[in-house]
């Protein structure tokens, strides 16, 4: 197996490039998300998905079912949805948000592990 390590971003392309990320979780959930993310990335965090918000880059659901999912999917059309289970979730719950339209499924509470995703998730939009 080959694995590829990637160069990291340069600070200064980091400070120019500012991502809104809009978390929908239970207050105190995922504490440590935003030291993860990279500099110039901007957390906003609800507990619910809020209605004529600004418009998120990328939208993290903390255990959302596919309604949610489809909900997200329609408020922001524009942003990546990534959801976010709990790391023994059933095979067919994580098959269930994609079908409902996530772009991305985390099974992990670990705020690096997600952080990654979500960077994944920008490279993507940026491609």
């Amino acid at each position: 197996m080959t694995i590829l390590t990637l160069p990291q971003r340069t600070p200064a392309t980091a400070e120019h490039e500012r991502i809104d990320v809009l978390l929908v979780a239970l207050a105190g959930r995922f504490a440590d998300l935003e030291r993860h993310l990279p500099q110039g990335w901007e957390l906003t965090r609800r507990t619910e998905l809020p209605a004529g918000c600004r418009e998120p880059d990328i939208v993290v659901l903390d255990d959302p079912g596919p309604r949610a999912v489809t909900a997200a999917c329609l408020r922001h059309p524009a942003a990546s949805i990534v959801a976010v289970l709990g790391p023994y979730s059933d095979h067919q719950r994580v098959v269930d948000v994609l079908e409902a339209g996530a772009d991305a499924c985390v099974r992990s509470g670990t705020a690096a592990v997600i952080a990654a995703h979500l960077e994944a998730c920008r490279r993507r939009q940026a491609a």
